[in-house]
């Protein structure tokens, strides 16, 4: 038993309330950033756009900031208070979120979007090193699985509370707000989601900075590597790390490019009114929610499970998570009624919510201590770099570009995630034997440092 090993972790109960409200805020990033997938064709029609630019306004004009951001917050989060960081980013995206109900143009809602992004970035980096610290080995997990179930459980929620209101606000049309002006539906809802995000922020104050343990027996003040020696580390290890980044960047271009479009694949395909495509964006939601924690838990279980028995146990959670994906993801958009397209987004959901935790696990893993944050930084700055940039735009350019008809947004969304499945999966296979010798380059580091 190492030294590091005979300190205790702070009280597991107050430890599971850190992940509780780390998780809270996780839900709220999703719910701002997948608003507004709901209100494409009301967006498309107010300002006059096609859907290559609504795929910018989807994914791309967020990812500008939340990328390129994220990797110098995860600076500060390897050396700073990360607490505060969490509270100035949710503070932040919530009013961009509110802010995007006031554009009236498409430069002011990209920019707005820009913001939201931006803020956002804040959370990931600082909240993966917090549970480091909080959860030991056998542990962590379930506890970034937890976390993890954000993602599911903020997208279920933006498409069952979309659903439900989103069709009344168009009934009831525009709205003049005292001092603020009038406002179309799709604007109040951005105002209707982004400003209850400040009461998150105050539940991220009664969370504690926790000790980093890495430092503990030393005493010795944690110092952040420099960014660049962090990228050269990465690069050294690129079999290791990068490809298993590029990889899990396939569940990126499956949440934000076939994701962000299935409210539109639903009324374009199936020819549905308003109130009907509500009645099955709120199905889609609550299967999100359901099926989206049980893989968020399946994969945190299957996580600890497999990485008690091989080296590599992480990565053959996501491969195996993939291959479930894959089936639901490429299939849903060929059925031929809106029940069966739904039912098989249950596979779909399950596969791509199980590698949210292992992949995150397995990076928290392998990476050093006093780089961690800035490597899970850059983790995210691949998957959403991908995912942002080319999921959506890959969909809308397919449609606008080789089909040239809206009406074959379904064929568009089939051809990207078969793609995307095939080359993901190979790319997992040969990181195995890569993230194994990176396994074992992490228990060295961590046996020198104790």
């Amino acid at each position: 038993m190492t030294r590091n090993e005979t300190i205790p972790y702070p009280n597991p109960l107050y430890s599971w309330y850190v992940v509780f409200v780390l998780l809270l805020a996780y839900i709220l990033a999703f719910v701002d950033r997948e608003i507004i997938a709901l209100l494409v064709p009301d967006i498309k029609a107010s300002l006059q756009i096609s859907d290559t630019q609504m795929s910018l306004l989807l994914g791309g004009a967020f990812a500008v900031f939340y990328t390129f951001f994220g990797v110098a917050i995860a600076w500060f989060a390897d050396r700073g208070n990360r607490r505060w960081l969490i509270f100035w980013g949710v503070v932040f995206w919530s009013l961009m979120t509110a802010a995007c109900g006031f554009a009236t143009s498409y430069v002011a809602l990209f920019l707005a979007r820009v913001g939201v992004g931006a803020g956002e970035s804040a959370l990931n980096p600082s909240a993966m090193s917090i549970l480091k610290d909080y959860f030991p080995p056998d542990k962590i997990g379930r506890a970034i699985g937890l976390y993890t179930a954000g993602v599911s459980s903020g997208s279920g929620i933006a498409f069952i509370f979309g659903g439900a209101i989103y069709p009344k606000l168009k009934e009831i049309g525009p709205v003049e707000l005292p001092l603020l002006g009038w406002h179309e539906p799709w604007q109040l809802m951005f105002i209707y989601v982004g400003l209850p995000g400040l009461l998150i922020a105050l539940l991220i104050l009664t969370i504690k900075e926790p000790i980093r343990r890495e430092f503990l027996v030393s005493g010795i003040k944690p110092i952040a590597s420099p960014v660049n020696q962090t990228l050269a580390y990465l690069l050294k290890r690129w079999r290791a790390f990068l490809v298993l980044f590029f990889a899990l960047s396939g569940l990126a271009i499956m949440a934000y490019g076939i994701g962000f479009w299935i409210p539109e694949f639903l009324r374009r395909t199936y020819n549905l009114t308003p109130e009907e495509l509500g009645y099955w964006i709120q199905w889609r939601g609550v299967i999100t929610i359901v099926f989206g924690l049980t893989g968020v838990l399946i994969g945190g279980f299957l996580s600890d499970w497999f990485q008690k028995r091989y080296e590599d146990g992480y990565v053959r959670v996501c491969l195996l998570a993939f291959v479930v994906m894959a089936t639901g993801y490429c299939l849903f958009t060929l059925m031929p009624t809106p029940l069966l397209s739904i039912l098989f987004l249950i596979p779909a959901t399950i596969g791509a919510a199980a590698p949210t935790a292992a992949g995150a696990a397995a990076v928290v893993a392998i990476a050093p201590p006093t780089m961690r944050a800035q490597v899970v930084a850059f983790y995210y700055f691949v998957l959403n770099a991908v995912g942002f940039f080319i999921g959506p735009t890959a969909v809308a350019m397919v449609t606008d570009y080789y089909f040239a008809d809206e009406s074959q947004l379904r064929y568009s969304m089939f051809i990207v995630a078969t793609i995307v499945s095939i080359i993901g999966a190979a790319l997992l296979v040969y990181n195995l034997p890569h993230f194994r010798a990176a396994a074992r380059e992490a228990r060295e580091w961590a046996n020198t440092a104790n």
